[in-house]
């Protein structure tokens, strides 16, 4: 009994750890506390406590799963963060045509969401994110985490795969189309 109350102490502080795990590419992982998930108008500024925000205010209304965004407020995709999705995010001022396809190659291998119906295949999608700091050009959000990487590293897969479906509101229903471009699978 004595054992699994010790690793059951240390399982839980490696568990509440919110220091950053380093990666390649300067990649760094760190779970952020919740806020509160309140909807606001769209449009409506909205301050979150991280860059990239990972948790918080939100619109009402999410973005269609499985398609690729080259413009995209904050507020749609922090929704479908809170539906268990994540969210491949990407900053390149000067194209990076190499970055693009790798982050669509990962929501293309990634398994079909058999919680889903068609239309959707899974819960991802591809966002191109201009206020994502100047040192990141690559981050990927789930509902309360994120990842961020001056370049793109494999490990987003991973990530994605450990935050998928952990919203607050585990939900597969298709958002409302905001211009996106379908990710075909392969």
């Amino acid at each position: 009994m004595l054992r699994f109350a010790i690793f059951a102490a240390v399982a839980a502080s490696a568990c509440s750890e919110s220091e950053p795990v380093q990666l390649a590419c300067d990649g760094a992982v760190r779970d952020v506390d919740g806020e509160d998930a309140l909807h606001v108008p769209v449009g409506s500024p909205i301050e979150w406590s991280t860059n990239p925000p990972a948790t918080g205010k939100h619109y009402a209304v999410w973005a269609k799963w499985d398609q690729q965004y080259t413009a995209l407020d904050r507020g749609y995709w922090v929704h479908n963060a809170e539906h268990g999705g994540v969210i491949l995010l990407y900053r390149c001022p000067e194209g990076c045509p190499d970055v693009v396809d790798a982050l669509l190659g990962v929501v293309r291998s990634f398994s079909t969401d058999g919680a889903c119906q068609a239309p959707v295949r899974n819960r991802l999608i591809v966002v191109a994110d201009p206020l994502l700091p100047p040192e990141v050009q690559v981050a990927a959000v789930g509902w309360n985490a994120l990842y961020t990487a001056s370049c793109f590293d494999p490990y987003v897969e991973t990530f994605a795969a450990g935050h998928y479906g952990k919203g607050r509101e585990d939900l597969c229903l298709d958002g409302t189309s905001l211009g996106g471009t379908a990710i075909e699978p392969r």
